[in-house]
Formats: structure tokens, sequence, C-alpha cells
């Protein structure tokens, strides 16, 4: 084995040292460059992060989130609306899509594989004429007219699901149509399913309205647990006037929330200061349902029980005149 002397005593040389020195601030420039895009990207996708779990996005444009457990019977009720020329046809139809991502928010995707049982179920209708199709597929129904498939959404891409409903257009203003989406591992979607019943109708006034505010993350744990809250609002049918009241002193509202309302003109009164949002809903072009995070400005106002916390978010609509 050879030995080698080292001079301890032996002066640097400087333009090694220079170099060196430059490469130490580019290391450091570029650890800097990456955090503040890791974090500008964990903050633009919005949804909160729970708990430990990456971001799990599970949406539609009809059907609405439900704790596992909930009855048929608590499903909202949603009406797809008709025009009187259209009782006269052999058939209509009706797309029902299914996202890995936050309903009209591709950034806001689902890290993880979706694996879910898509069930669509017709009565009160004539009891034939129907047709149930994926992504352009026909689903081979059960003899009471129920269709069932299985589905995945690859995630960490925004991906939907298609499923174009069909039916005789004599059945409007009497049929009504369930449908849900339940993931093999509802724990990945936070216990949460999606589901909804879909009543064809030549007037909004066939279904009661109804205005919905709720915690996603209420089917798991406390308040206090949470760094970030998911809150979904939804308008049962035709359009509405809204109101979103928050606590601004705990918490802050998503602020890509607030820019696509902008972009989409929504927005009748902004008084973020306050806690109070004033925007349009509309179920007919796709703004009837959002979802909505909010930060914890001061962890230590947080409650320690769900019905607390429900106090500090509140949602109203009302219905505007067809």
């Amino acid at each position: 084995m050879k030995e080698y002397d080292m001079n301890l005593s032996e002066k640097p040389n400087k333009k090694r040292t220079a170099v060196m020195g430059i490469c130490l601030v580019g290391v450091l420039l570029l650890v800097i460059a990456t955090y503040a895009a890791y974090t500008r990207q964990a903050y633009q996708r919005g949804t909160a992060r729970n708990r430990d779990t990456e971001i799990v996005s599970f949406t539609s444009n009809y059907l609405q989130l439900y704790t596992t457990g909930t009855s048929g019977n608590a499903y909202v009720a949603k009406n797809i609306v008709y025009g009187t020329d259209e009782k006269k046809k052999e058939s209509v139809s009706f797309d029902i899509h299914v996202y890995n991502y936050a309903n009209g928010n591709t950034s806001l995707v689902s890290q993880k594989d979706i694996t879910y049982t898509m069930k669509i179920a017709f009565k009160n209708g004539a009891g034939k004429g129907y047709k149930v199709e994926s992504d352009k597929t026909p689903i081979t129904p059960d003899n009471n007219n129920v269709y069932e498939i299985k589905k995945t959404l690859i995630g960490r891409t925004a991906n939907e699901d298609v499923f174009t409903v069909t039916f005789p257009g004599n059945d409007i203003d009497t049929l009504q149509i369930t449908a849900t989406a339940i993931p093999d591992k509802v724990a990945l979607t936070n216990n949460q399913f999606l589901a909804a019943t879909l009543v064809p109708c030549t007037t909004a006034s066939k279904v009661t309205f109804r205005a919905e505010g709720i915690f996603l993350d209420k089917s798991e744990g406390t308040p206090m647990q949470y760094d970030g809250f998911n809150y979904g609002i939804s308008i049962s049918s035709g359009a509405a006037d809204a109101v979103l009241i928050w606590d601004p002193a705990v918490l802050e509202i998503d602020k890509f929330f607030i820019e696509k309302l902008d972009t989409q003109q929504l927005i009748t009164k902004n008084d973020l200061a306050n806690g109070k949002l004033e925007f349009k809903m509309d179920q007919s072009n796709g703004t009837g349902d959002f979802l909505i995070s909010f930060y914890i400005k001061d962890k230590s106002k947080i409650p320690e029980d769900w019905s607390d916390m429900e106090k500090m978010i509140q949602f109203t609509a009302t219905q505007k005149a067809q």
C-alpha cells in the first residue's frame, strides 16, 4: 500500500476555493428554488393534506360526496331539466362525469389510483328503453334495470370516466335514477363515496331546492387533528345566489378558489377581510358544486368537536326564479 504525505500547513489554492464557493452557492440556490417550487405546488393543489395522507380527490358533475353508511333516502335530488318537446322523443340522454380531481380544477388531482363501482338504477319509469354506456361501451343490466361496472381512475394525472344515461322521452317527469360511485377502499377517499338521485323533468320545481355545505373530513378524527379543511358546497338544482361565511381570525379561504370564481365572473360581493363571499351558482352549467379548502390561521381557536367547527363555516343559497 502506498503512503501519501499530506502537508496541512500548505496554503489552499485560491482558484480552487473560489470554484468551490461558487458551487456551494449554486447548490444553495438550487435547494431554495426547489423548495419554493415544492411549497408553491403544494399550495396550488388547494385540497388540504390531512393525517399523513396524500391528496385524493373524487368528484362528479352531478353526484355529491357522502360519508360511508349514508342511506339512499338522504341522497340529494338533482334535476336534469328538459324542454317539453323532448318528452315526445324516442330517447333522450345525459352524461354523468366522475373525476379524480376537484370538479373544475385539474390541478387538484388525486395522487393515488381510485378503483370504484358505479351503479345506476332506474325506477318509476316505463321499465324499458334504458341504456347506460361507460365511455361509449354499453353496460349489461340485471333483471331490475340496474347497471353496474367497476372502473379505475389512474392517479397523478387528471382523469375522468363518462357514463351516458339514455331513456325514453316520455319517462321525463316520472323517472328517478339513483347513481352511486363507491370506492373499493373507502378509507382512501376519507370514507366518502359519490351519490345522487337524478330526476329528469321539464321544470326545476319538480324537486324541493336544497343547499348544503359539509366538512368532507368530518368522518375521521377531530378538527384539532387537521392542518386544513375540505369543505364541499352544492345546490340540488337550478340557479342560486350563494353566501359563504367563515371566521377570518381562525381560517383562510383558498385563494385559488377565489381566483376561479373571479375568472368565471361568479362573484357578486367580495369581503374576504370579514370572512364573507357572495357568488352565483348554477347546476346546469357546472357551477352547482364546489370543493373549497380552508387553511388554519390560529390553531388555538380550532374546537375539539365538529359541531362547534361547523359554526365557523356556514353556507346558504337562495334559489333564483326559473
